[in-house]
């Protein structure tokens, strides 16, 4: 009894890994969405509700962003392809059991399923990952435009103040002659 109930529970186990793994995809999906509608709308947001978006994108630093962002987007290529493979062995099936061609209708349309989702998380990601990036050039180029304004308004009241200056310069001058002398 415990030899024909060993392999069941095997095959329980990897089924349920199975159905964990894919319930992780369909939740990292519907996260990128959330993240991609996010960062689109961003613009759109009034400044008090960009202000702390802005500021966690800018000081957010993940290590090894290219290594994790690479990893993740094997990981799904692999899984749109067994899925489709396991579709695609489930689809030009001969019997003649009404169960058996259910069983495979069932298996075929769970991996399309699967397919689907394992390729619009992929696409939603790579999105994701270019929104990110360009937000981030879009955010330092706006500070380096800030801080260039503010040089530039430095150098204009200079500008302005020169002649100003100068006679405080010459001012200056005479009182350290007067004192030398």
């Amino acid at each position: 009894k415990e030899l024909s109930s060993a392999p069941l529970r095997e095959v329980e186990r990897r089924a349920t890994e199975a159905k964990m793994l894919w319930l992780g995809v369909y939740y990292l999906l519907m996260a990128e969405t959330v993240v991609c509608l996010l960062l689109i709308s961003l613009g759109y947001m009034p400044m008090f509700v960009q202000r702390p978006i802005r500021k966690f994108i800018t000081n957010l630093s993940i290590p090894k962003a290219h290594e994790t962002t690479a990893a993740i987007i094997v990981f799904l290529i692999a899984l749109f392809a067994e899925s489709v493979r396991k579709g695609l062995k489930h689809s030009h099936v001969q019997t003649d059991d009404f169960k058996d061609k259910l069983m495979h209708d069932i298996k075929r349309l769970r991996n399309e399923r699967n397919s689907y989702m394992a390729f619009g998380c992929l696409f939603l990601f790579l999105i994701t990952t270019q929104l990110w990036v360009l937000l981030k050039r879009v955010m330092a180029v706006e500070e380096d435009k800030e801080r260039q304004d503010k040089v530039h308004g430095a150098l204009l009241k200079q500008v302005k103040n020169k002649d100003a200056q100068s006679g405080l310069v010459e001012v200056a001058k005479g009182l350290e002659e007067v004192k030398k002398g």
